[in-house]
């Protein structure tokens, strides 16, 4: 695609680490020994080099990035793959191979899984698992997809508890064959231009950790292809946290056949929430992410995917509710058509972590878009690239104005920083596409029909969502390595585990445990978080390499330390408690970072009374001289 001509924009891709909709366990196979070899189902590849030629073609119309293609199959459990009986289990395995693809994913068109049925797919070292997927997962459909495993081969397990057998019919096999990532370059983790900026940079991010939440990407089927665009959730007036997304017309609509996904299709799309950096930094290996597969269709701005004369939205609804661990927020938005004159873009540019995009002039106004130009930030001068298409633009008040539909900014050539981009206006897409219901985003939106012209962001889920980090994940044999909670809202147990031969504790609830790994080999960590009415876990497979090579902490010099703030929504008064540390400055801002509290604590535990401050969200920073910590408070009288 050449951006350029202002072409659509969509996302190329990078596999991660996901956690979908699942019950956390470990299959069978990763605690009992199975007798027998698992048999394997290969599928011929495409033909790279037609594939290849196709591309360069489409690139000169215009056409989205394709990453992937659809092979057709037929595999279920009855035909295919090795039923064995381990105790009062029964336990179905199948290998699937189709040579040279950078990575696969599963397709099914026929998907039940009976009470007491567990599915995981995995790769061969089992260093990326999913599942355990069960019941939960069915949907009346019987259409169902999951994530891309890397590599040209992946496993299949299947266990069951009783007699009930699960109906499971793969018909498809995605096969990705180029823009798959697995190694961090100098700037940009994946595929994105070097001078975009990640979300959790700072300045550019700080007053966006809420909002931050909403924006997604999307994996979007079109019959026997796979793209990639962005999205947004969206709050309406009952604020009933409905799972709306927000994307381009363009994203849903195949140009070459003029048709539109079908339902089956969308049925498949995969939404990809939270997929980020946890620090300005790349990390050195993919992030984790929460998905949600499926959905169905509200409203767009056309019948022919034409993104002339219209303000270019795909409005659609998710196939599950909200999962209340995601912490997600759904946007707000502001339907008046006044031009922003500074904000941000959030977006998943060429399928990377999540980035922001600054401005600070006002837009300039067409008949149904605005027109944005970037400048360049503390870190870096971000721009949108393809599949950050259907991203939300803002306003200072953080609100929806506008959802990305073209434009031509790029980071290089440097004269390309300063490209136009062009978001469908908010306002036009309210109700000025068309006199129906299936044209507009007002009588969805505004199901009160309140005549609002504007609406702020609803938390849609707890601030706990659960993440951890460890000192050293390369760990010299013998030695120590220490966790620490980098998660979002304030726990107030934590359970560890650790699992492996040679690993002492093999569990703990201290906020950062020391462990000791005497035996080389790769282990995995799994952390549950609670609150005083929520709960949250993060499974990291394959996370500690112990071998000679590895490096470790001085068991006596590093215990960090650990803050508690509680309760946490409060109406204004907050208890603080630490360990491990003294005589720390507590300092709390706006989110515009006006310094509106501060105070030295010194003694274990202390109040905070910030009961004449606003309802909203603040942020509180505990410093020292060597020592830094950021928490997030909620005031909700």
């Amino acid at each position: 695609m050449n951006k350029l001509i202002l072409t659509p924009l969509f996302l190329f891709t990078t596999l991660f680490s996901i956690a979908q909709i699942s019950v956390d366990r470990q299959p069978i196979s990763s605690t009992t020994t199975l007798s027998r070899e698992v048999p394997t189902v290969e599928i011929l590849p495409p033909n790279i080099n037609e594939l290849e030629l196709e591309d360069e073609q489409n690139s000169i119309k215009g056409k989205p990035y394709r990453y992937a293609t659809f092979l057709d199959c037929d595999i279920d459990t009855e035909r295919n793959g090795l039923w064995e009986n381990i105790g009062e289990y029964q336990v179905w395995r199948l290998k699937i191979k189709s040579a040279n693809a950078q990575a696969l994913g599963l397709y099914f068109d026929a998907f039940w899984i009976p009470s007491n049925g567990e599915l995981y797919v995995y790769n061969s070292d089992k260093s990326k698992i999913l599942g355990a997927y069960t019941n939960i997962n069915n949907h009346p459909s019987g259409i169902f997809a999951i994530e891309n495993i890397e590599g040209d081969e992946l496993i299949i397990e299947y266990l069951q508890k009783g007699d009930s057998r699960p109906i499971l019919h793969i018909n498809n096999l995605l096969y990705a064959y180029r823009s798959i990532k697995s190694n961090t370059q100098v700037r940009n983790f994946g595929d994105s231009g070097n001078c975009q900026v990640n979300v959790n940079c700072s300045p550019e991010g700080d007053n966006w950790k809420e909002i931050k939440t909403s924006v997604c990407r999307i994996s979007i089927r079109i019959d026997g292809n796979a793209y990639w665009c962005s999205g947004s959730l969206m709050n309406n007036t009952a604020e009933d946290c409905k799972p709306y997304v927000l994307t381009a017309d363009h994203c849903a609509f195949d140009s070459d056949n003029g048709a539109y996904a079908t339902q089956g299709d969308m049925n498949q799309w995969i939404f990809y929430f939270n997929y980020e950096a946890n620090e300005c930094e790349n990390p050195t290996q993919n992030p984790s992410a929460n998905t949600l597969s499926g959905c169905s269709y509200i409203s767009r701005s056309s019948n022919n995917g034409n993104v002339n004369n219209s303000s270019d939205f795909h409005f659609v609804e998710l196939n599950n509710d909200l999962p209340f661990d995601y912490g997600l927020y759904a946007a707000g938005w502001n339907r008046n058509n006044t031009a922003p004159s500074q904000s941000v873009g959030i977006h998943h540019p060429a399928g990377d972590i999540k980035k922001i995009s600054s401005y600070n002039q006002s837009t300039s106004s067409g008949s149904f878009d605005w027109r944005v130009r970037w400048v360049e930030t503390e870190t870096s001068h971000g721009v949108t690239e393809g599949g950050s298409s259907g991203s939300p633009l803002f306003n200072s008040d953080q609100q929806v104005v506008g959802t990305l539909s073209t434009g031509s900014s790029a980071c290089s050539p440097n004269y390309l920083l300063n490209g136009y981009d062009y978001y469908g206006k908010f306002s036009y897409s309210w109700n000025q596409n068309g006199g129906i219901n299936d044209r507009q985003l007002r009588p969805w939106l505004d199901p009160l029909n309140t005549g609002a012209t504007e609406l702020d962001a609803k938390l849609c889920g707890t601030p706990l969502v659960a993440n951890f980090k460890a000192s050293h994940t390369n760990v010299l044999t013998g030695y120590s390595t220490q966790f620490s909670y980098t998660g979002t809202g304030n726990p107030t147990t934590f359970e560890w585990s650790f699992y492996g031969n040679g690993v002492s504790p093999t569990t703990s609830n201290e906020t950062a445990p020391i462990v000791n790994y005497s035996i080389d080999g790769q282990y995995t960590v799994r952390l549950q978080v609670t609150d005083d009415t929520n709960d949250s876990y993060e499974l990291k497979a394959a996370y500690i390499l112990v071998n000679q090579n590895g490096s470790s902490i001085d068991v006596t010099e590093n215990k960090l330390p650990s803050f508690n703030i509680f309760p946490n929504p409060s109406t204004g008064i907050f208890y603080v408690t630490k360990n491990n540390i003294e005589n720390i400055d507590v300092e709390v801002y706006s989110l515009l970072g006006q310094k509106l509290y501060s105070t030295n604590m010194n003694n274990e535990t202390m109040t905070i009374d910030l009961s004449n401050l606003p309802n909203g969200v603040y942020t509180m920073k505990l410093n020292k001289s060597n020592f830094s910590s950021t928490k997030r408070l909620i005031i909700n009288k």
